[in-house]
């Protein structure tokens, strides 16, 4: 739902100052609950679209490869979603962690 809102929000043509797409988005979610919410939903689109580009004959080239360009673009933007909620918060969440961004969100350097 989160991310529906998101989409609308970046396609509004505003022309203000306030910081443009994911990140500005973040910056508007009062809670940490709402920042894992969102981020929890571009992970799992993210995780679906990897899923639908290896699915993806391999002799379907331009299919292919734009199922590979949707699903760079959803990872970039769970990425970038995970960076402004960790410079909005202070620190990584646990969601961050969470099934859903497995793969998506790397791993907290202190983990390894």
């Amino acid at each position: 739902m989160l991310v529906a809102v998101a989409l609308l929000a970046s396609s509004a043509g505003d022309v203000s100052a306030e910081p443009k797409g994911v990140a500005g988005f973040v910056e508007g979610l009062p809670s940490e609950a709402d920042d894992c919410e969102f981020l929890l939903d571009l992970c799992e689109g993210a995780q679906a679209s990897l899923d639908r580009a290896e699915r993806t004959p391999g002799a379907s080239d331009v299919l292919a490869a734009r199922q590979a360009a949707i699903a760079d673009a959803r990872i970039d933007d769970a990425r970038d979603a995970a960076r402004a909620i960790e410079r909005k918060r202070g620190r990584r969440l646990a969601c961050f962690d969470d099934r859903e961004c497995r793969g998506i969100i790397p791993r907290s350097r202190k983990q390894h």
